[in-house]
């Protein structure tokens, strides 16, 4: 039964709700079946699904069973699984069989509906270098390029995504190999790269983080036969530190870890080519896979809540240039609300940057690209300024 304690499948949840909420409340759910004459992968499946659907009642949802769809994946225990919709991730705890009876124990993240007033402004986002926290640890297996790997993968998975048109990956990495935690990024040191990386990609939002462990262990699971050697299976850890920084905000808004653990198929020797798909198919390859994905899935909710904000970054004529535009949701019936950024001084702390809209200081679009959009300063000639800091907003019936 030790493979049963070690798999777990990955879930794709097809429900339709509305997906903008940004915050989710962890639920556990549990459900038993008795599989006395049937296939024990079939009853799984089942228990599975009358586990999440028992976490969805427990959290005044309405989710049943037959809404829960599994593809068959087979994934590391304890995998953060990416799903969709009202439910954001499961994770299966434990897996247990006694007298023919086989018992799952499911944690559900579930967002809450209507937390949030959906955008239809599309979000631009930097996608930040992945390293290692502790490159010793990628002996074993030549894996030392694995952060390279990993932050293509969050920028593939942004870029298909409908709500990230604008994604722009860097091979510089944000973060430094002491840094355990967002609060090592604050203060002066978090202003001054918020700036930087506002001024030179533009993007308002950057991911970034690192991967903080990789080791191996062994997982030994006892016998129960009499004359029977207890399995040892070599396994291997992967967890990953993620942020988003608002650039324009200078503010971290999302801080999270991600921990799961698969097999390691490999000898000590061998030196895994991490461009080859039989590696990223293996059982460790794929829970890296579905880690990234649940931390996509995470910041994707996170984000959609957030404000929008873009900046001047032209003055053409008497005519103010913006950088977001058609392909970022803008129409010729929205406008924008002028901001303008404030350092406020804070005692014994360092100085703290705001935002602050001006009266009078809604701008109308006259003109629209695919890439920015011209905007009238009629009513507050001589308030514009290149790089001034701009909110999009729809027009109510637009919306």
């Amino acid at each position: 039964m030790a493979s049963l304690f070690r798999c777990t499948l990955r879930l794709l949840l097809v429900l339709a709700c509305c997906p903008f909420a940004a915050y989710g409340e962890w639920v556990q759910g549990e459900a038993s079946l008795n599989f006395t004459g049937a296939d024990l992968a079939s009853v799984r499946a089942t228990v599975i699904k009358n586990a999440i659907a028992d976490a969805s009642y427990k959290s005044g949802s309405v989710i049943a069973a037959e809404d829960v769809l599994i593809d068959g994946l087979v994934l590391s225990s304890k995998a953060e699984l990416s799903t969709a919709g009202r439910i954001q991730r499961v994770e299966i705890l434990s897996e247990t069989v006694k007298d023919n009876v086989l018992t799952v124990v499911v944690n559900v993240n579930l967002t809450p509906l209507f937390d949030c007033k959906p955008q239809r402004f599309q979000k631009r986002l930097l996608v930040t270098h992945f390293a290692l926290l502790d490159p010793r640890q990628a002996a074993t297996g030549a894996l030392y390029n694995l952060g390279t790997h990993i932050t293509q993968r969050f920028a593939q998975q942004f870029k298909g995504s409908p709500e990230f048109p604008d994604v722009i990956q860097i091979a510089e990495s944000l973060t430094q190999p002491n840094m355990w935690a967002a609060d090592a990024l604050s203060g002066a040191d978090l202003q001054t790269k918020a700036t930087y990386l506002r001024d030179t990609y533009g993007q308002q939002f950057a991911l970034f983080g690192y991967i903080r462990d990789i080791s191996l262990f062994e997982q030994v699971s006892e016998s129960d036969a009499l004359f029977s050697s207890d399995e040892v299976a070599l396994r291997r850890n992967f967890t990953l530190q993620v942020f988003v920084l608002d650039t324009f905000r200078q503010r971290v808004i999302f801080d999270e870890s991600y921990h799961s653990e698969a097999d390691w198929p490999y000898d000590s020797h061998y030196r895994v080519d991490t461009s080859n798909s039989l590696f990223w198919r293996s059982d460790f390859g794929r829970m890296v896979l579905n880690t990234v994905n649940a931390a996509v899935s995470d910041v994707s909710s996170a984000i959609a809540c957030e404000p929008t904000f873009a900046r001047i970054v032209n003055i053409y004529n008497q005519q103010y240039v913006v950088d977001m535009g058609a392909s970022h949701g803008i129409t010729t019936q929205d406008s924008f609300q002028l901001y303008k950024q404030q350092s406020l001084p804070v005692l014994m702390a360092p100085t703290k940057s705001v935002m602050l809209p001006v009266e009078e200081g809604r701008l109308s679009v006259t003109h629209i690209g695919d890439e920015v959009s011209i905007i009238s300063n009629e009513g507050i000639e001589g308030a514009l300024q290149l790089f001034d800091i701009v909110a999009p907003i729809a027009r109510k019936s637009a919306q």
